[in-house]
């Protein structure tokens, strides 16, 4: 098989509450006291078992605007209906590429793809701790097909090695207040943090382990594609688990 390429560049980010540091000096007294109740929801959600949005907030708090690398097997895992749209976007280009090489007779070709990015939102009841670690996100695939030559009359089989891939940019540019854990904190006010220098925007990005699917392509009816593995790793002072 030829390797799996890596996903395309990251979708652009919506544009945040400004500027890192943009506040003035003088302004910042307020977020500065903002920080600590921001801080102790980080200490409540962990507490509350929401282990990836306390993670995620510290590393905000953090304030260094460092790429964050994430389990993305975990999120498909734990939120199952990001898994499907994940796995959908897999299936579609596999199916394209089953298609095109059957019509080609291009049989016995390792064939690479790359979806384009597409957006999932991962609401409160789909999970609490993926909510407030991310809320909405993009998903793509990648990977290599290759079509075998079929028997006549069969159904195109092949031999398919995909990548799923999870990417967000944690910010806060809304304007509505939610709860963590007991505490209540605004889009708003949490911004305020980033434009005031104390905490920074960053990226998150993540890879799931490779997926190999062997057998056929039927013309009507989903592709048995497998879906991320159960069960769950390490402990709670893994916020990977």
């Amino acid at each position: 098989m030829a390797p799996i390429p890596g996903p395309l560049p990251a979708p652009p980010a919506d544009p945040g509450q400004g500027a890192w540091g943009s506040q003035p000096i003088y302004s910042r007294a307020d977020d500065v006291a903002f920080a600590k109740v921001a801080a102790a929801a980080s200490v409540a959600a962990d507490a509350a078992g929401w282990t990836h949005a306390s993670a995620h907030l510290n590393h905000y708090l953090d304030n260094t605007g460092k790429l964050l690398t994430i389990n993305a097997d975990a999120v498909l895992r734990d939120v199952s209906a990001a898994d499907t749209k994940a796995t959908s976007i897999a299936e579609t280009e596999i199916r394209r590429i089953t298609t095109e090489a059957s019509a080609a007779q291009n049989y016995d070709n390792p064939v690479q793809f790359q979806s384009q990015w597409s957006g999932f939102y991962i609401t409160r009841a789909l999970s609490d701790d993926w909510f407030f670690a991310m809320g909405g996100i993009h998903l793509s695939a990648t990977g290599v097909v290759t079509v075998r030559k079929p028997a006549g009359g069969a159904e195109p089989s092949i031999i398919a090695e995909y990548k799923l891939h999870v990417h967000d940019r944690y910010n806060w540019d809304g304007d509505k207040s939610t709860e963590i854990a007991g505490i209540t904190v605004s889009d708003k006010r949490m911004g305020a943090l980033h434009t005031a220098g104390l905490a920074r925007e960053y990226d998150i990005a993540g890879s799931s382990e490779v997926r190999r699917f062997d057998g056929t392509v039927p013309s009507n009816g989903p592709v048995n594609l497998p879906g991320t593995p159960g069960g769950r790793d390490g402990d709670r002072s893994d916020p990977t688990r």
